[in-house]
């Protein structure tokens, strides 16, 4: 495929990590679909855990990372054919890095939870994520507005907009600390790698975690890249 495009195509943008030259790209999908129209040599790889009909009808050599190829990781998930493929990814690539038992979490739409032990992936969870939950709040009540994330959020709201920051930033924070304690305790894990682009918003303690570099996503489907070239798999 000579140096493709490495692409991960999100619910709002879609991530470019173009190998010829590492240059990193954010486009919105329509311009990400212009893009490659003007340049139909570029072959792909990545995954489209938004939208898939931007590529309709494109003369690119487009090569789609799925659940149902050859992967370092095992997998006792019991509907592969419905399994994220970023989830997926992520966790093949974190496990290439020699981590062979881990928690990865990951922030954006929605928050996922994902547990590799010894090399298996066994499955995990997933909630609303930040902007989701204030955007469920707004559009299936009457009377509330819609909020949006802010640092300065406390335990005790002194007015809707307080409640509501309090009700999503504080308790979205508890959550995770509480999920991962479960999580880890549940499945002797030590490692925990937190990434996705609302990471940065979480305080300490959670900070004694792992968290990925930004736009670790790229750098995953780098090493998978690599592992499907390895193995002939392209």
């Amino acid at each position: 495929m000579g140096c493709p495009l490495l692409f991960d195509v999100g619910n709002t943008e879609v991530k470019v990590l173009d190998t010829s030259n590492q240059d990193l790209r954010r486009f919105s999908k329509d311009e990400f679909r212009a893009y490659l129209e003007e340049h139909p040599d570029r072959s792909l790889f990545g995954y489209a855990s938004g939208d898939k009909l931007i590529f309709k009808g494109l003369k690119n050599t487009i090569r789609f990372i799925s659940t149902a190829d050859k992967a370092p990781l095992k997998s006792s998930y019991e509907s592969m054919n419905t399994l994220g493929t970023d989830r997926w990814a992520l966790c093949n690539a974190y496990f290439l890095e020699g981590q062979t038992s881990f928690l990865l979490v990951t922030m954006g739409t929605c928050v996922t939870y994902n547990v590799v032990k010894e090399g298996v992936f066994l499955g995990g969870a997933i909630s609303p994520g930040w902007d989701m939950r204030y955007t469920a709040m707004n559009m299936m009540t009457a009377g509330l507005p819609l909020e949006i994330y802010t640092s300065e959020s406390s335990l005790l709201g002194t007015s809707t907009m307080g409640s509501l920051n309090a009700g999503v930033d504080v308790a979205i924070v508890k959550e995770i600390e509480a999920m991962i304690a479960d999580f880890s305790s549940s499945f002797q894990l030590n490692n925990v790698l937190i990434c996705g682009g609302h990471s940065g918003r979480l305080p300490n303690p959670l900070k004694n975690y792992i968290f990925a570099p930004v736009n670790y996503e790229l750098h995953a489907l780098g090493r998978l890249y690599e592992y499907y070239a390895e193995n002939g798999t392209l």
